[in-house]
Parts: structure tokens; C-alpha cells; sequence
């Protein structure tokens, strides 16, 4: 992956300076030819000027043949070690010149402080940079105090001296330590550290271990491992208790005992650093059909930290310290406590569809008698929507004297159709595994356009046309045609049908997504989704307009 990315980069810089080449020589005056961006010196060039600092890293650059599109136009960030810091890194490989190291280290080696882009230090963040390096490895930054002074650490091996030293192709920020690229495997990092010893003799009883010790090409894991001292707050001392706790086959390699699957519920497909976990809710693990929830809560990583039933399940605590560690396959991680695969049953889920952080923040909010208020596209973290025309989705908190029915008073007015807001999706939330009827319920208005609804973007088989009104007639015999009342007192115009039945494969958050089939100029105003697992009673319990339950 580093070999590409830099040999693509390079090839770009000598096309580039072939074509600005040939603009020269076709010219018909004689003109000095200039490939610098703006007469700014360039990293090199900077690097040059400054040799009391930075002769060893010219050195480098020369040798591994970097210097040469390093003097040309490009866009690049730069962790540049000093000679001070060089001379440190040649000492503890044995050698006192750069001459004598072979030039395939020294190319990994440039290659890790090396960026395709510019990056300030106002980009940084407590973890990985936005983008990877030349090497195919990401670094990570973040603020350490160190002797009552606050640093920027490197990968925490480097400290930034200088930042943000703007030259025509980019950006340097000079470092007192060389970087090292990983060298480890992820099985690796977890059996050289002591502290992991009963965590790595599960990998290895499992057969994972031999998994995560792969460096193939394009195979990644990321890994959350628990420290010797989180067993033995549970007093587990030794792999041997691990095993007799949770191996209920007695054979952990077996894909079916809870030990693997123990295991595997620690670890994911690709590499993902503590700022990718928290960017999305939940994450396959290698445990079939198994997900751990993410949650950003102040400064705080939270696994499986989640809301179940109105019940708050506390979650697991990473430790951000301890994590972030680069392998040659992927990431490791350090859990504080232990966490466990959640065995649950398929439950029904309302979504209020209204009930958004976005919209929570609102005075308005379930205020019967409030203004409306529009959002425009981008305004949600949980709702995508998108079309031409300047499409909004608007808050309803309704009125005391209306006579439609809605959970809690209010709704979503969006017009969802081919010429407006063409498609709008919401991130529903967790939906535990299982097959369930899917519900939407809403206001019959009469013009809108026709609904194509689809769940992880697969169709389902009804259309919702919200133009049709409940007809009236024995409730059980309209739940079988897919028509329902969800709402127990003055339903008014307000109803369900039933979009169909899907399959939940992992537990988790999911995605439901509406889509207008014709340009109609009607509005639509949509209350809630009900997921309802499909051998429980569709129809009770059905929803107060204050949002509490209304048995049969």
C-alpha cells in the first residue's frame, strides 16, 4: 500500500514537471523556468537554507530520491526530524552516518513523516490525522504535558518544536525524534506486552491469534483487548479460568463456543482508530452477526454504552491513552472493563421520527402551540435528505385543538418527491436481530406522492401512498390488509400501513429510507415507524397522544 501510494505521488511530480518542461521549450522567448508554485522557497529549498538544522535530512532526501518533487510543486505536510534527532535514531541503529543504512529503511522510514496534503496543527486531534501518510500508515497526534509544559506528541514518540512553517508546497513541523514505522503484526504488539497474557492465550486457543498475526495486503483488523487486571477484577487470574468461565464446549477453537465467540466479539473487520469508532454507532465484529456500539460522551469512549428499553445499559470504558497503537495489520485498543455479547430477544421499537438531538435542543420542542421550524439539508446527524428546489424537513409540535392524533403532538412535514426532496433516510434506533413488520405511521393529506420505502437499502414490497384514508371497519380484519389505527385516543386522520417485513441481521442501528416516485406538490407528514417483531400482536400496544402505551 506505501510502495503504491508513494510511486503514484512521484509519477504525478514528473508528469507535472514534464509538462510545465515542454510549455518552456515550445515557448518563443527565452524565459528562466520556474516550477514553484509562487517564488516561496520550497521543503527543500527550506531544508537547504537551514542546514545547521536539517543537513542529515537533506542527506535523506537525496538518498531515497524524495528530494527531487520535495523542491517541485505539490501539497505536502512534513514532520521533519532535526539533525539532532537523526543522529539520535543512526546511535541506536549502530551507525554514524546515514550512508551507512540501507536506502529501503530509509525510504519506509521518509515515507511515514511524509503527507500528500497540508496539514496544520488546528487540524490535529486527540488521535489520528485526516489523512494517511506515504507509507500507507496513519500517525496519530495529541497534547501531553511534559515538565509542566504542554507538547504536541507524534505517534507519542516525537515531540513538535517548530509547527506550521508555511513553504510553497506545504507544510513542516519540525520534530526532536526520527518516527518509526510498525513493525509489528497486531497478534504481535498484544504477545510482547506482558499485561495482555491472558487475552493473548485466548487468541491463541481460539485460532484468532494466527489471524491477527497476517499481514496480507488490503487485511486489517482493529482489536479491543482487556488487560490482565480487568480478568482479575472478575477473578480470572489465568487463561485456565477464562476458559472454564466461558468455554461451554471445552474447546475454544470450536466456532460455536462462547469462549470464541468471546473473542471474536473483540475485534473488527478494518482498521479503525478511536476517531473512526466514534464516528458511527455501532460496528460489525468477527462474532457472526454481532455488533459493539460507540459512544462520545464528553471526552469519554464508551462501548456498548446504550439505551435499551428506557433502561440505560452502562458501557465499557476505552482507555485513550492506551490506544491507538499502530500494527502492521491494523489497530489495538485498551478496554478498562469487560464487556459481553448481548443476548436479546426481538423487541418493538417506535421511532419517533421527531425525536432528533437537532430537534431536543428546540424551545418548541413537544410545546403544543409552538412555531414551527425548518431545517434545511445538513442539519441532521441522524437524517439524510437530498433533492433539488432547496428542500426542508419541518418540525410540527402541533396545536391543543388538533383533532389528528400524533405521538407526543407532534411530526415531520417533509414533500418527498422526484422533483423536491427526491430522497430523505433516517438512522433509526438499536434494532435488535430478528424478523420484524415494519410500520409507518402518518396523516392522510390529499395530494402527496407515492413512497417507496427501503430498510439497509433493500426495497420493501408496499408502496405508502399517504393520500388514502383509514377506512373504517373491524380493526383485526384491516390489520391483515396491512391497515392499522396506532394511535388509542382521537386518532383523527392519522394511521399506519405496513411497509413489509424485514430481517434484521445485526443488532444495531440501521438505516430506513423513504423515496417520492412522482413530482406531486403535496406535502407529507410523518409521525412515526414502528418496528414490531412479526409474531407479537401488530395492533397493541397502541400509542396516547402523550407517548405512553395503551394496552388492549
Amino acid at each position: 500500500m506505501g510502495n503504491s501510494i508513494f510511486a503514484k505521488a512521484l509519477k504525478a511530480r514528473i508528469m507535472a514537471f514534464s509538462l510545465v518542461l515542454i510549455t518552456f521549450l515550445s515557448g518563443c522567448e527565452k524565459e528562466v523556468l520556474d516550477i514553484n508554485t509562487t517564488s516561496d522557497v520550497n521543503m527543500l529549498g527550506y531544508f537547504e537554507k537551514n542546514a545547521e538544522q536539517f543537513s542529515s535530512l537533506v542527506k535523506i532526501l537525496e538518498k531515497t530520491e524524495v528530494a527531487g518533487f520535495l523542491a517541485a510543486y505539490g501539497s505536502y505536510t512534513l514532520f521533519a526530524p532535526t539533525n539532532e534527532a537523526i543522529d539520535i535514531f543512526l546511535k541506536e541503529k549502530g551507525a554514524t552516518s546515514v550512508d551507512q543504512l540501507e536506502t529501503d529503511e530509509l525510504k519506509r522510514i521518509i515515507r511515514l513523516h511524509l503527507l500528500e496534503d497540508t496539514i496544520p496543527t488546528s487540524s490535529f486531534t486527540d488521535g489520528k490525522l485526516p489523512k494517511i501518510t506515504m507509507l500507507g500508515q496513519y500517525v496519530i497526534t495529541g497534547a501531553e504535558l511534559e515538565n509542566g509544559v504542554s507538547r504536541t506528541r507524534v505517534n507519542r514518540q516525537a515531540n513538535v518544536i517548530t509547527a506550521n512553517i508555511r513553504v510553497g508546497n506545504g507544510i513542516i513541523h519540525t520534530i526532536d525524534r526520527v518516527l518509526q514505522p510498525a513493525s509489528k503484526t497486531v497478534a504481535q504488539m498484544l504477545e510482547s506486552n506482558p499485561e495482555y497474557s491472558i487475552f493473548t492465550a485466548a487468541l491463541k486457543a481460539t485460532g484468532l491469534f494466527n489471524q491477527l498475526n497476517t499481514s496480507t495486503s488490503g487485511t486489517w483488523y482493529t482489536v479491543l483487548a482487556q488487560k490482565n487486571s480487568v480478568y482479575r477484577s472478575m477473578n480470572i487470574n489465568s487463561f485456565e479460568d477464562l476458559k472454564a468461565k466461558y468455554s461451554h464446549t471445552g474447546n475454544p477453537a470450536d466456532k460455536s463456543d462462547s469462549l470464541y465467540l468471546n473473542m471474536a466479539y473483540r475485534i473488527l473487520n478494518d482498521s479503525k482508530y478511536l476517531a473512526d469508532l466514534v464516528t458511527a454507532p455501532s460496528h460489525v465484529t468477527l462474532a457472526p452477526q454481532e455488533v459493539i456500539t460507540s459512544k462520545l460522551i464528553g471526552e469519554q469512549i464508551l462501548i456498548n454504552e446504550d439505551v435499551f428499553n428506557g433502561v440505560l445499559e452502562e458501557g465499557a470504558l476505552v482507555d485513550r491513552r492506551a490506544s491507538d497503537n499502530t500494527a502492521t495489520n491494523g489497530v489495538l485498543h485498551d478496554v478498562t472493563e469487560n464487556y459481553q455479547i448481548k443476548k436479546r430477544n426481538p423487541v418493538r421499537v417506535y421511532f419517533d421520527l421527531a425525536d432528533q438531538p437537532e430537534i431536543r435542543i428546540l424551545p418548541a420542542f413537544r410545546r403544543l402551540g409552538a412555531p414551527l421550524v425548518r431545517f434545511p439539508v445538513g442539519s441532521f446527524k441522524d437524517i439524510h435528505f437530498e433533492g433539488s428546489n432547496n428542500p426542508t424537513i419541518t418540525y410540527q409540535p402541533g396545536s391543543a385543538g388538533n383533532s389528528d392524533g400524533y405521538a407526543f403532538g407532534d411530526y415531520l412535514e417533509v414533500r418527498m418527491s422526484a422533483n423536491v426532496a427526491r430522497l430523505v433516510e433516517f438512522t433509526t434506533p438499536t434494532i435488535v436481530k430478528g424478523r420484524y413488520r415494519v410500520w409507518v405511521a402518518y396523516r392522510t393529506i390529499g395530494r402527496s406522492a407515492p413512497l417507496q420505502v427501503y430498510f439497509n437499502n433493500q426495497v420493501l414490497p408496499r408502496t405508502i401512498d399517504m393520500t388514502q384514508f383509514y377506512p373504517g371497519g373491524n380493526e383485526r380484519e384491516l390489520l391483515a390488509q396491512g391497515i392499522k389505527r396506532y394511535i388509542a385516543d382521537s386518532p383523527g386522520n392519522t394511521m399506519a400501513r405496513l411497509a413489509g417485513t424485514i430481517t434484521v441481521e445485526t443488532t444495531g442501528r440501521h438505516k430506513i429510507k423513504f423515496m417520492g416516485l412522482t413530482n406531486d406538490i403535496g406535502v407529507h407528514r410523518i409521525d412515526m415507524i414502528q418496528f414490531i417483531p412479526e409474531d407479537q400482536d401488530q395492533l397493541y400496544p397502541k400509542v396516547a397522544r402523550d407517548g405512553t402505551l395503551v394496552q388492549e
